[in-house]
């Protein structure tokens, strides 16, 4: 949408997919998330994701006493269970910027993101009814498993892709160095950050431009920044 469009209007509705309030990690995956190609809501319901409906009116800033405006719907499909703020609002549990929070609420909140989630978040942003970004965070890992793949280095990453017989190129940064972080898998452009020291990754995936953002902070800190709409 660009920077000349701003946010005038925000209404949240959150809609509980789940059919069993039971953590999603737990139930056996359907869905390899590491594949690129896009995927649809009802896969996603199907799989036990919940589901997160916002809907923002949007004006145009270059208008004068412009009184036309539009509404844009995101739904957001995550492995999160929602929880209340202190608003009394309801958003995806809280899983960074403690800094406001007390010591308790920080230890249960992250014992839920390693024990529950199994130190996983994913995230999948549809705009309008369609798929526009997938966002895929891994912490600290001890041992990898199947439904978490190792993708902790740029020769692991081409080794699971190859496995799968999906095409895969490295693309060069536009920093010399030898951290390749820009991939061409499956004829879609992805961005993977990773450390083999801390076991840990984060994959995006825009599926309608090149812009990257790290979302944790705008979708998971007890609130939704505005910043998302401008991915």
């Amino acid at each position: 949408m660009g920077n000349k469009y701003k946010l005038i209007n925000k209404s949240i509705i959150v809609s509980l997919i789940l059919l069993i309030l039971a953590p999603s990690c737990k139930k056996q995956e359907r869905i390899n998330h590491y594949l690129i190609n896009p995927i649809t809501k009802e896969a996603l319901e199907e799989n036990g994701f919940y589901k997160y409906s916002y809907t923002d009116t949007i004006d145009d800033e270059d208008k004068i006493n412009d009184t036309i405006k539009y509404i844009v719907r995101y739904d957001m499909f995550t492995n999160v269970k929602p929880e209340k703020n202190d608003q009394g609002e309801i958003y995806p549990t809280q899983l960074g910027h403690f800094y406001r929070e007390d010591s308790i609420k920080k230890r249960k909140n992250i014992n839920y993101l390693q024990n529950d989630l199994n130190n996983r978040i994913i995230t999948y942003l549809f705009r309008d009814g369609k798929l526009f970004y997938k966002f895929i965070k891994v912490y600290n890992q001890n041992h990898f498993q199947k439904e978490i793949p190792d993708l902790t280095s740029e020769k692991k990453i081409i080794k699971y892709y190859d496995s799968l017989k999906i095409k895969i190129l490295p693309l060069k940064n536009s920093i010399k160095n030898n951290y390749v972080t820009r991939f061409k898998i499956d004829n879609n452009n992805v961005r993977i950050y990773y450390s083999d020291t801390d076991k840990s990754y984060e994959i995006n995936i825009n599926y309608l431009s090149n812009y990257y953002h790290d979302i944790l902070d705008d979708w998971y800190s007890g609130c939704i920044n505005n910043s998302r709409y401008y991915l």
